[in-house]
């Protein structure tokens, strides 16, 4: 079975950087939650390419999070046919250079654009709204955090569902991926998706049975041409995400999930 992973950090010297607990203390929670110890050393970026497909993992959508990471993953991209390459942006310096920012990562072929908490701002805040104007008209997938974090210096409230919903009614040509499946403010972002015909859910870092079981249902069924697999490795591995996600799906719907409907959302 071909697998796309839908979210991916390689672990090499510049991105391990975004894991290293002294410059973020709150990163100390994720590495204890998830046991990431054992992988957060520098690993040869094609030995990881060839862990991961020798477990089915085709490719991997590789988001970068500041316009440096975004050149490395760009760079990396034209040596690595299996990586797909997201550009990542934030308004620490203006929406004009993040739209610049947009502008230089899609001439250069990135896939999508990323948009993390760390914008500290609603998802659906004025500020944000000329980027997605930009991007629905350039025809640009966006990905955006959308689910709990341990930054408790920043709202987790700034990324609830119903402001997802007054995105998708603003832009409802672009398409939209949730990153980590709205995880943490339960079933009400099942029925956004369900209203919203461009929003795609993406399930990385999730284990299934931590989960509510309406969204394995969902999965299952009415929304299963639009979740997506994704690891966020090396927040969780490949092997576990895989048999985790395997064991809790139906087998006729796995061709979807780990591999058509992340394309259907980026192409």
């Amino acid at each position: 079975m071909a697998i796309i992973d839908g979210r991916v950090r390689l672990r090499t010297e510049s991105m391990l950087k975004f894991w290293d607990a002294k410059l973020n203390p709150a990163i100390r929670d994720y590495i204890d939650k998830y046991h990431m110890q054992d992988r957060l050393s520098v690993l040869d970026v094609s030995r990881l390419i060839n862990e991961a497909q020798n477990l089915g993992v085709e490719r991997l959508l590789v988001v970068g999070s500041t316009p440096e990471e975004n050149t490395h993953v760009l760079d990396l991209a034209r040596e690595y046919a299996a990586i797909i390459p997201v550009g990542g942006i934030n308004l620490n310096h203006g929406i004009r250079s993040a739209l610049d920012e947009v502008a230089r990562v899609r001439s250069k072929d990135a896939a999508a654009i990323d948009i993390n908490f760390m914008n500290n701002c609603d998802v659906n805040s004025k500020a944000l709204y000329a980027i997605y104007g930009y991007c629905e008209m350039q025809s640009i997938p966006i990905i955006i955090h959308s689910g709990i974090h341990y930054v408790r210096g920043i709202k987790m409230w700034q990324a609830q569902p119903q402001y997802f919903d007054e995105i998708a009614v603003d832009f409802p040509q672009m398409r939209i991926i949730l990153s980590h499946g709205g995880n943490g403010f339960g079933p009400s972002v099942l029925a956004v998706a369900q209203r919203h015909p461009n929003i795609f859910l993406e399930f990385s870092a999730m284990r299934p049975k931590y989960m509510a079981p309406e969204f394995i249902q969902a999965a299952n069924t009415y929304l299963k041409d639009r979740c997506i697999f994704g690891t966020d490795y090396p927040l969780t591995d490949f092997e576990s995400q895989i048999k985790l996600w395997q064991y809790s799906l139906r087998e006729e719907v796995w061709e979807q999930f780990f591999y058509k409907n992340i394309l259907r959302a980026l192409f």
